[in-house]
């Protein structure tokens, strides 16, 4: 099997797109989905993908997802900027044989007032980390996003927006049996003045032990952003890289959160809280 090893994720990435454009809203006037080409499928070790916004509109909300190989992926880095979203995924340590794709999500939209990218970055370490990034006073938080830095070994167990969406905390973990090199955890947030009906649901699955699937929705009337979850072990003991999630965008106001143990599995229950972002149309 051929493999590669990816140094340095570049921002730069070219990619085929296609745009699907609903009627524009006077929410968030001209939105219109871009997703990528699928980077494979192959079997290569990791993989870069991108999404970029038509020229004069800016991205507000995002995601990626592997298709395939579900168990053993991991989306180690989701990057948003003004205009365009780029992901890096990458098998786990175990690795796969399997085939596997990447594919790209940008929400993109005419500018909305008050539009702005912050990050926040953690010292480089190697232990498990959370690092929050903060809107600026008066501004909320449409999409989110992170880079683990840790070579397919460091789980994103947790996208948590504040419920009043005024930030948004990534945890990254490593595998059960850790990573030895030293890795620095980043997470981005994408801002604007609040727009109208702007708010943060959330879903709950069943707790117990094996594979979940469930549906995190907004209104029927309103546009779907951006996700986030967490993974709560029961009696307090956490699936700290050991459950891997897909985003499955199958609808225009809602996502499908399934979370999938690894191969080597989680002997305890435990569940998984899912959130979107939600607008008004």
């Amino acid at each position: 099997m051929f493999r590669r090893t990816l140094i340095a994720l570049s921002v730069a990435v070219t990619a085929a797109v296609v745009v699907v454009a609903p009627p524009a809203s006077a929410a968030i006037p001209g939105d219109e989905l871009v997703l990528s080409s699928p980077a494979g499928p192959s079997s290569y070790v990791s993989r870069i993908n991108s999404a970029s916004c038509p020229a004069g509109k800016q991205v507000i909300g995002a995601f990626a997802y592997a298709r395939g190989a579900r168990r053993d992926v991991l989306i180690t880095a989701l990057i948003p900027s003004a205009t365009s979203v780029v992901a890096l995924a990458q098998e786990d340590q175990d690795g796969t044989d399997a085939e596997w794709s990447l594919i790209v999500e940008a929400m993109c939209a005419l500018p909305v007032p008050g539009h702005t990218v912050v990050q926040s970055s953690s010292d480089s370490t190697s232990a498990n980390k959370q690092v929050r990034a903060t809107c600026p006073a008066g501004k909320k938080l449409l999409a989110s996003g992170w880079n683990t830095q840790g070579a397919g070994q460091v789980h994103v167990n947790q996208v948590a927006q504040a419920p009043d969406l005024t930030s948004v905390a990534v945890t990254g973990m490593e595998d059960p049996d850790g990573y030895g090199g030293n890795w620095r955890l980043t997470t981005y947030a994408v801002c604007s003045d609040p727009l109208p009906g702007q708010g943060l649901r959330t879903a709950t699955s069943p707790v117990d032990q094996g594979d979940k699937w469930f549906d995190v929705r907004c209104d029927s009337d309103q546009r779907r952003l951006s996700a986030g979850w967490s993974f709560i072990g029961a009696a307090g003991v956490t699936p700290a890289g050991q459950v891997l999630p897909t985003i499955w965008a199958t609808g225009t106001s809602w996502y499908e959160l399934d979370v999938w143990e690894d191969d080597d599995g989680f002997a305890h229950a435990w569940y998984a809280i899912g959130r979107v972002v939600c607008v008004d149309r």
